[in-house]
């Protein structure tokens, strides 16, 4: 079987884009950790230096 026609194959492609999803949710993943983790860690600097109740 040439590797042209495996990967025509319906069952290959559907694999195939399984295997695209799954690449395409890692990389989603990275970038919203990416993105959100600087913002917890900007609201807890402002959480030490400012004190919650002031007596």
């Amino acid at each position: 079987m040439s590797l042209k026609k495996l990967l025509l194959e319906e069952r290959s492609q559907s694999e195939w884009n399984s295997v695209y999803l799954l690449v395409v949710f890692a990389i989603a993943a990275i970038l919203v950790i990416a993105l959100i983790k600087p913002m917890f860690r900007q609201s807890q600097d402002i959480i030490k230096t400012e004190p919650i109740i002031n007596k």
